[in-house]
């Protein structure tokens, strides 16, 4: 008698639990639409005033269903069923996640031009520009990885105001969070410092060269410091904006004899654009290749160059030709600057 009025009871109960289950799942509202988190850190509040507690932290990544909007907030209801706001520039809609996730499978593809790290707190962008999607934001001191460089006009929030001539440099940049987040997208070209060795950083200064890519060539090994790479380094001059990723090329070896870097290799009229492709010649230790897309008014194509031990030498122009006059020049402008 007892095992039967416990088996009625534990029916009654389950019974009663799906029906409560059942009524609170309907009772929800339904769902406007999905968005992502695009912050690390975001809150989840109670409400949407000035007096609120939080519920909940969510990560970068998180869909979350729409519920309602007001003002600047977002209604939201998270995957195990928690309810609250939070702040719409916190969040992105559908179409640019999908975009985000086209862009990550394109980063996989590319070539590092340069390890750098974020100057500030830093932005990142579905594409150039501060009026693109927010898709993440770099702590300052954030490691990245420079893939590419491009331009966009510099605004503000009036669109009256915007001045069509001015342009800023932007830099789309690969990088990994501590909790192991890979994030990718645009970033000011300002925020952003490459990690050039010393003292490679005041040569670039003294030649009036900005740096946007670098990459170490061969090695030398030197029996009092050690091994000491080459370093081929490009970059620009002037105001942002300007239609070549760079202008400029610089060369530095090491001296052993006099224990420091010095310039082996000028050139100044390229119009350059990233990446550039560098390859190693496993056979010959001092030998290596590098090779760009130059657009000027003289034609344009790749042009690739041969460093052998300290000699840099042009070996194919836009027309195909090998140019030995121009890697003279060079040479010798390189020659006069030690």
């Amino acid at each position: 008698m007892v095992r039967r009025v416990l088996i009625a009871v534990g029916v009654v109960l389950l019974v009663s639990g799906g029906v409560g289950i059942w009524l609170w799942w309907t009772a929800q509202p339904a769902p406007k639409g999905d968005v992502y988190v695009c912050m690390n850190k975001t809150t989840l509040w109670d409400g949407n005033g000035q007096i609120r507690r939080p519920l909940a932290d969510l990560t970068w990544g998180e869909k979350l269903a729409v519920l309602d909007e007001y003002n600047d907030s977002v209604k939201v209801r998270t995957p195990k069923g928690k309810i609250g706001w939070v702040a719409g520039d916190r969040l992105i809609d559908p179409g640019v996640w999908q975009r985000l996730g086209q862009l990550a499978d394109r980063v996989r593809q590319m070539t590092t031009q340069a390890p750098a790290h974020t100057a500030v707190r830093s932005n990142l962008r579905i594409d150039p520009g501060r009026d693109s999607p927010r898709v993440g934001q770099l702590r300052p001191n954030t490691p990245v990885e420079v893939l590419a460089r491009g331009v966009a006009t510099r605004s503000t929030s009036s669109a009256a105001a915007r001045d069509t001539s001015r342009k800023e440099d932007w830099l789309l940049v690969r990088a990994r969070t501590k909790n192991g987040t890979e994030l990718a997208g645009w970033v000011l070209a300002s925020f952003i410092s490459l990690d050039l060795p010393d003292p490679l950083p005041a040569y670039a200064t003294s030649a009036g060269m900005t740096p946007v890519a670098y990459f170490p060539l061969h090695t030398v090994d030197d029996p009092t410091s050690g091994p000491k790479a080459y370093y081929l380094v490009a970059g620009e001059n002037g105001p942002q904006g300007q239609p070549c990723d760079f202008t400029m090329l610089r060369v530095y070896t090491w001296n052993i004899k006099k224990q420091r870097y010095e310039t082996a290799f000028v050139q100044n009229n390229v119009c350059g654009h990233l990446p550039i492709r560098v390859e190693r010649n496993a056979d010959a230790q001092h030998d290596s290749l590098f090779s760009f897309d130059n657009f000027s008014d003289a034609g344009s194509g790749q042009l690739t160059y041969r460093m052998r031990s300290t000699m840099v030498r042009l070996l194919k122009s836009p027309s195909g030709t090998h140019n030995a006059k121009h890697a003279q020049s060079s040479a010798a402008q390189a020659a006069r600057r030690r």
